[in-house]
């Protein structure tokens, strides 16, 4: 009767793995980002994030969580309960709100500051939550954005 049970839970187990398909990771990307309040010690943004589906299978989520890093730093957490569709080999733009502290942005502009660089890296890992609470799937994704060259020669 034990092996039985055994039997059956591996057998749903290895289902359930085979509904949700051997999946290539999800791509996230920054479309836009705004301020929506500037406060002594905490700034929040809005924040648009393309999610890029690779897979031949639509995914439904109902949630999203990710942490933002810039330069290699922790910048903003966000959070969305937005749903939506990803099509297969398609994408969808989610709206969350982040949060970012004094301290994150103040190391910020010290990296500004210095001058020496010519463009940001920014990182984003989260999580993406399927509808019906079926679990989820994480994303890491890296990218670089190029800073305008300090003014050009004066008076030209």
């Amino acid at each position: 009767m034990k092996r039985a049970w055994i039997f059956l839970a591996c057998a749903l187990a290895l289902g359930a793995c085979a509904a949700f398909g051997v999946r290539e990771p999800l791509n996230a990307t920054i479309a836009d980002l705004r301020p929506i309040e500037v406060g002594v010690l905490e700034q929040r943004y809005a924040m648009k994030v393309r999610l890029l589906n690779p897979n031949d299978a639509e995914i439904a989520f109902d949630g999203v969580v990710f942490n933002l890093e810039i330069n290699g730093k922790p910048f903003a957490k966000g959070v969305s309960n937005q749903r939506s569709v990803i099509p297969r080999f398609g994408e969808a733009l989610v709206d969350v709100q982040v949060v970012s502290g004094l301290q994150n942005i103040l190391q910020q502009i010290n990296e500004l500051i210095k001058g020496d660089r010519t463009s940001l890296t920014y990182r984003i890992t989260g999580r993406l939550y399927f509808s019906g609470s079926f679990g989820y799937t994480s994303f890491d994704t890296s990218g670089e954005i190029a800073l305008p060259k300090a003014g050009g020669k004066p008076g030209s």
